[in-house]
């Protein structure tokens, strides 16, 4: 079943193929994959999962409470579609002028900084200590834009013939990306993950379609999916799809130290950088709508649509570990 609720709003994990400092931070391990991925089954329905129902008791989000907006809480399926528009609720927009003044304050507030040698390690202090001293701009552009889509109670019986399936969870997000300085030039970030009652999927993510160019707007494309086994019938409390947007710190940190092609560069240094780098640049994700959708899958089906998902997470993570690192 589907439905289309229109969406207002009051505000706003990488796994394998994620760049090391990611993977570390979310705890994913290198052999994530292997750990999620599903195992064949005997059992497995090669021709696709027999008749089965599955009901919902309710829908709640993160960025507006959901009501009585959906369609009919019972009715047999094998599937559950929710279409969102979410009009302007799902949105983040980042202007680096306003980002450059406070830091520039803060610099000059902390004695001897700005002619330290500008590191990492640094960046994550100095940033934490912006936010912390309740810099409005910078604590925004962190915090950034989160979005909770939830079903509670979700019950699957399946036909007693079955030994058992698997359930589906995806979510798929299109919406704009936009770069004033051209989506060369990425310093936001966006992460996805579905978690099915306490069963996390691989984590996924929110990118500008277009990976090269000047274009100031662009199409987004954003992906989740994950899965977990049942037998013929299962309940699960809580089924998830999350969303998240935020200024990507590592990455402008990234884009500045590259301009001195490896070589050491001070604090004072790397605020000229940001000046002729960044700022005049605003950055912004619109996320229009969201299809999250449950559906119960063979193994072989699950299998093959994983397949499919780790082949987009190796190209998206492959290809920003060259950025990140060029």
């Amino acid at each position: 079943m589907a439905c289309v609720c229109s969406r207002e709003a009051r505000s706003g994990l990488y796994g394998q193929y994620a760049p090391h400092l990611q993977r570390s931070a979310h705890g994913w391990t290198g052999d994530v994959w292997s750990l999620c991925a599903p195992r064949p089954q005997p059992w497995a329905l090669e021709e696709g999962v027999r008749m089965a129902t599955m009901t919902y008791g309710a829908s709640t989000s993160a960025l507006a409470p959901r009501t009585s907006a959906v369609s009919p809480a019972v009715r047999p399926t094998d599937h559950l579609t929710f279409v969102v528009e979410y009009a302007e609720a799902f949105h983040l927009a980042v202007a680096m002028h306003a980002l450059y003044q406070p830091l520039r304050e803060a610099l000059a507030q902390l004695p001897g900084w700005a002619y330290a040698t500008a590191t990492r390690t640094g960046w994550q202090h100095l940033t934490a200590y912006l936010d912390w001293a309740g810099h409005p701009a910078w604590t925004a552009a962190i915090q950034g834009k989160t979005e909770r889509f939830a079903l509670r109670d979700v019950s699957v019986d399946a036909e007693q013939d079955s030994a058992g399936l698997w359930l589906y969870g995806a979510a798929d997000f299109a919406g704009t990306w936009s770069a004033s300085l051209g989506v060369d030039l990425v310093v936001l970030s966006g992460t996805t993950a579905v978690i099915l009652d306490g069963t996390p999927g691989l984590p996924g993510f929110l990118a500008p379609a277009v990976a090269v160019g000047s274009e100031e707007h662009v199409p987004l494309h954003g992906v989740a999916q994950g899965s977990t086994w049942l037998g013929g019938r299962g309940h699960l409390t809580l089924t998830t799809f999350d969303a998240s947007l935020a200024l990507d710190l590592e990455r402008v940190y990234l884009a500045i130290a590259w301009r001195f092609y490896g070589d050491a560069f001070t604090w004072q240094e790397f605020l000229e950088g940001w000046e002729a780098l960044l700022a005049d640049g605003v950055f912004g994700v619109q996320i229009q709508r969201a299809t999250y959708t449950l559906a119960l899958r063979s193994s072989a089906q699950v299998a093959e649509a994983e397949r499919r998902y780790a082949a987009q997470l190796h190209d998206y993570f492959g290809m920003n570990e060259v950025h990140l690192i060029r």
